[in-house]
């Protein structure tokens, strides 16, 4: 077997057939599913004219990390006092799911015409593992 194919092998997705329910319900293959450790909600992305479906990461799961920052944030700044502090507190950490979104779409918009894959993005947006 030449290099190329042994490279073209590595890249190549999996790809199983699906069915579509008449109420447009996909089942996910059994061994797809666990091999991204899905459970519950997934992110679906429209992608010209294929979908893509990802694990999802609920904001909750890091809502600590980022109430640290937020809380970090706002001491930095300067601000004093129980009241005003939470009353920023508060109003930060109900924005910052909106904040997160546009972030993604930013990073969307600027990557759709990337020629590298998704895992190449990935490294050079987030580092290493």
């Amino acid at each position: 077997m030449s290099a190329e194919l042994i490279k073209r092998e590595k890249v190549m997705p999996e790809t199983r057939l699906g069915k579509i329910t008449s109420k447009r319900q996909l089942t996910i293959p059994k061994d797809f599913f666990d091999k991204l450790g899905l459970s519950g909600d997934v992110e679906i992305i429209l992608d010209k004219d294929e979908l893509r479906i990802k694990k999802y990461q609920r904001l909750e799961e890091s809502h600590d990390y980022f109430a640290d920052l937020v809380l970090k944030s706002i001491l930095d700044e300067g601000i004093e006092g129980k009241e005003e502090i939470l009353k920023e507190f508060r109003l930060r950490m109900d924005l910052l799911p909106l904040a997160v979104q546009d972030y993604v779409k930013d990073v969307r918009n600027k990557t759709a015409y990337d020629n590298r894959t998704p895992e190449e993005l990935d490294k050079a947006l987030f580092g290493e593992e």
